[in-house]
């Protein structure tokens, strides 16, 4: 919850994606246009979403620990099946 709970919550209270772009981000290797790819959008909307995510998560979660420990609780939320 205090990894992805921002993201969920902002998801649902704007009827965003913001944590479907999260994994796929990951899933990608934090390339843009392999994100844009697997959500089949335009690289420029990976862009804005991930300009969102600084915003719900701060600067530096794209980096080290952060990015470790937010790819590990996608995964676990993932094998909770959602």
């Amino acid at each position: 919850e205090r990894n992805l709970g921002p993201i969920r919550r902002y998801d649902r209270d704007r009827g965003t994606a913001l944590l479907e772009t999260l994994s796929a981000w990951f899933a990608a290797d934090a390339s843009p246009s392999g994100t844009a790819d697997r959500l089949y959008v335009h690289v420029n909307t990976v862009y804005q979403r991930l300009d969102r995510l600084d915003s719900v998560l701060g600067p530096g979660w794209r980096r080290g620990d952060r990015a470790m420990e937010l790819r590990l609780a996608l995964r676990m939320w993932e094998l909770r099946g959602s």
